[in-house]
């Protein structure tokens, strides 16, 4: 039986201790992994989503892992571009202030999660009434 995968709402920024595990979810390209706790394990695989981001000169993950091959296959594979889904629901991991240095331990009071289609739309300069990225600042600013 096919498990139903959690939908979190666009446009707004989740906490790591609001995100829900599903069960049995496997983490596919940017879902966090069991629920974003703050095990070692979790924060490594996080820190490594932004790591890959970050070497190709993003300030933040504009989009989950899954997307992205998805897309890079996309040119490649021209008999799959009307397969797969046409809007994400992947938690990508964000810093609040992207001024602080990327590392391990600098994540856990300056990560919050938002949905790939929610990072998508900020990061080409959409507004959400609840969150917003400051391109100027490298800041979120949202409402929490």
């Amino acid at each position: 039986m096919a498990t139903m995968k959690r939908r979190y709402p666009d446009g707004i920024a989740l906490e790591p201790g609001q995100i829900i595990p599903d069960n049995n979810e496997n983490n596919n390209g940017g879902s966090p992994p069991t629920g974003a706790t703050t095990t070692s394990e979790s924060v490594d695989d996080l820190f490594i989503t932004m790591c890959f981001y970050a070497r190709l000169g993003f300030i933040q993950p504009p989009s989950c892992l899954q997307c992205a091959h998805r897309k890079s296959t996309k040119k490649n594979n021209e008999r799959n571009t009307n397969t797969g889904p046409t809007s994400c629901n992947n938690l990508v991991p964000w810093r609040r202030d992207a001024n602080v240095p990327l590392h391990p331990d600098g994540l856990g009071d300056n990560l919050v999660f938002v949905t790939c289609e929610t990072a998508k739309s900020l990061i080409s300069g959409d507004v959400y009434p609840s969150i917003q990225w400051d391109n100027k600042n490298r800041r979120i600013l949202h409402e929490m």
